[in-house]
């Protein structure tokens, strides 16, 4: 007896064509990193969605690096995997550190780690190194290709979005910010000690269902390959394959249906289906053309359903700024660098700037390449977003089938840019003696307080101060303070000159600008004079250049205790403290605090003798220290 067929989803997905050879990885080396290993308990992640269906993480990471490496073969890269084996207990499974230290070794340019999530969702997410100092991205380069593979997983497994840690760029999470917040985290282990860019995806959740049931075919994972490659194709700008896919997935209602039999004309190709309740299947390598699915399940009615698959042309092959562009040049023009000469009065109409800038459109190449001249100067730090909207199909136009009705939707192509331009040049927030003060306390330290961060290398070599003073330099707060803590003191009753030249740059390579006109090249100088003698009093009050907590005093103690510290700028501060066993015991400061030095007092007199724990904290910093009460 035959029961009613549901189709429940089938989609298309083709790439562009270009007369281009197929074998332009060529010359690039990459290490693919099939993550945990060997269907053990012990490192290795097991779901069973259905009675004697077992799905480990570790088989299906491993299964995509294979299909990974052959896609990537094809198109002419050197592959590397980290794992050639998942059998436990004979496979052998590298360590984290191994991993990347096999990459390094083998001087691979990219570096990539293939995972499934966990947490019972269904979204994509790529995550790569952050430095930890500076909480920017360890190589700049992983942000656009962890961008490009974020959504060309997306567009082969369909799965949702997810939001990202970096600005304009959905779904790529810098990993420290990620596991710790704005408190601080750890860097994955795999990335931790590369010295060329990597990422690691997590192209959708391994117990989510019916993800768990999809991730068991083998077939739904070159799905995932095929996007991970896509990425790379992106990256290097290279033209996409001529060849498509059309996938789908059978099911009886909203039942997935197993073994399924699909046969794909005029090509008279059959795809057989598993056991693992998805119900899905694949064509893949499918040149532009008119085909026919057609559905002979045993046990259900034989259905048709007519698509076709259109290859159509990626709009842009390069852009100057770059996508994602940080520290651009106020006066820097716009370049986008089309694939085919274009219809220059159409990208007239379809070209505009957010915010709006005021400039002029040229063309040259033979009508390939489109300059942009702003009239003006652009803003400074500001972020700016060009598109092209309505320009032509999409390189990846998707068919849907529910039944016999068949949605075609080839959409229009988008091409949106985003950057953004250099901060104004740095000058000096606040200095520690203030400008001109006449009786500056010896036993403190000398502070400069920069708007942004600063190249610390560049600030030394421009720094003097007359007469010279000998002692230690450190910065705090992203390298944005310096402080000079003079060996032995100050001299009492003496006169000095502070003089930062403008060989002092920013990260961003900005000489300062010391009288904040928004010209760079402006020397900051400042002047000061210590104390008269060790009576003197220092009355133009400083305020704290940085976050700190003091030791308590007196300490040991009993029964009451003065405990000092210092905040930088107004926040949100918390004071409490803790008995040994991390129990909170007493919050002695809850509230906004503006800048400035405090002290408070904690009475003990009802707490018992022994060790406690005081703790600070902040937005932006945090600190712990411990007393001892004796009673």
């Amino acid at each position: 007896m035959n029961r009613l067929l549901c189709i429940f989803l089938i989609f298309a997905v083709v790439s562009i064509s270009f007369a281009q050879p197929p074998n332009n990885l060529t010359g690039l080396k990459i290490c693919i990193d099939p993550g945990h290993g060997g269907n053990n308990a012990s490192n290795d992640r097991r779901i069973e969605p259905d009675p004697g269906n077992v799905f480990w993480e570790s088989e299906g990471n491993f299964r995509k690096a294979l299909w990974l490496r052959t896609l990537l073969q094809q198109r002419g890269a050197t592959v590397f995997l980290t794992r050639e084996t998942n059998t436990y207990p004979d496979d052998i499974d590298p360590t984290l550190t191994q991993r990347w230290e096999f990459a390094n070794t083998n001087n691979v340019n990219w570096f990539h780690s293939i995972h499934s999530n966990a947490g019972g969702g269904l979204y994509t997410m790529v995550l790569l190194k952050e430095n930890i100092s500076t909480r920017l991205p360890a190589f700049s380069q992983a942000v656009d290709m962890s961008s490009f593979i974020y959504t060309n997983i997306r567009a082969k497994l369909r799965t949702n979005a997810s939001g990202g840690n970096i600005t304009g760029y959905p779904g790529v999470y810098k990993d420290y910010t990620f596991y710790g917040g704005t408190s601080g985290g750890f860097n994955l282990g795999v990335l931790n000690g590369l010295v060329m860019p990597g990422e690691l995806s997590e192209g959708s959740f391994h117990d989510g269902f019916p993800e768990t049931r999809r991730l068991l075919n083998n077939d739904y994972r070159k799905t995932e390959a095929y996007g991970i490659l896509n990425g790379f194709v992106e990256y290097y700008k290279i033209p996409y394959d001529t060849l498509g896919m059309i996938i789908g997935s059978q099911k009886d209602g909203a039942t997935p249906i197993n073994n399924v039999v699909v046969r794909l004309l005029p090509n008279n190709k059959i795809y057989n289906g598993d056991i693992f309740n998805n119900g899905f299947f694949l064509f893949d390598s499918l040149p532009p053309g008119n085909y026919k699915v057609v559905y002979e399940t045993p046990g259900f009615s034989v259905d048709t359903v007519s698509l076709s698959l259109i290859a159509t042309p990626k709009l842009v092959k390069s852009s100057l700024p770059e996508q994602g562009k940080t520290a651009v040049s106020r006066t820097a023009s716009i370049v986008i660098e089309f694939l085919q000469a274009m219809d220059t009065a159409l990208v007239r109409t379809k070209f505009s700037t957010a915010p709006i800038v005021e400039g002029i459109i040229s063309w040259s190449n033979q009508n390939k390449t489109l300059t942009f001249t702003p009239k003006n100067p652009l803003g400074f730090y500001q972020n700016y977003d060009v598109t092209l909207v309505g320009m032509g199909n999409t390189k990846q136009p998707t068919t849907f089938v529910d039944n016999k009705t068949v949605t075609t939707t080839t959409g229009l192509a988008n091409y949106a840019l985003s950057f953004q331009t250099e901060q104004l040049p740095p000058y000096i927030i606040l200095t520690q003696p203030k400008s001109d003060d006449t009786a500056f306390v010896v036993s403190k330290q000398i502070g400069i307080k920069f708007s942004v961060t600063m190249d610390t290398a560049s600030v030394r070599a421009a720094l003097s101060i007359v007469p010279l003073v000998g002692g230690t330099f450190s910065w705090s707060q992203l390298n944005t303070t310096l402080l000079i803590t003079p060996t032995g003191g100050l001299p009492f009753n003496t006169n000095y000159t502070v003089t930062i030249g403008s060989e002092a740059k920013s990260i961003y390579g900005k000489p300062i600008d010391a009288n904040r006109d928004s010209i760079s090249g402006d020397p900051f100088i400042f002047k000061f004079r210590t104390q008269s003698n060790p009576l003197s009093v220092n009355r133009n009050e400083q305020q704290p250049m940085i976050f700190s907590l003091n030791q308590n005093y007196p300490n040991p103690f009993n029964p009451s205790t003065t405990i000092g510290f210092s905040i930088a700028e107004l926040s949100s501060v918390s004071l409490a403290i803790y008995d040994v066993l991390g129990r909170e015991v007493s919050v002695l400061v809850n509230e906004k605090l503006s800048q400035g030095e405090y002290s408070i007092q904690w009475d003990a007199k009802n707490y018992s003798s022994g060790m406690y724990l005081y703790k600070l904290a902040t937005e932006k910093y945090t600190s712990i220290k411990r007393m001892m009460l004796v009673k």
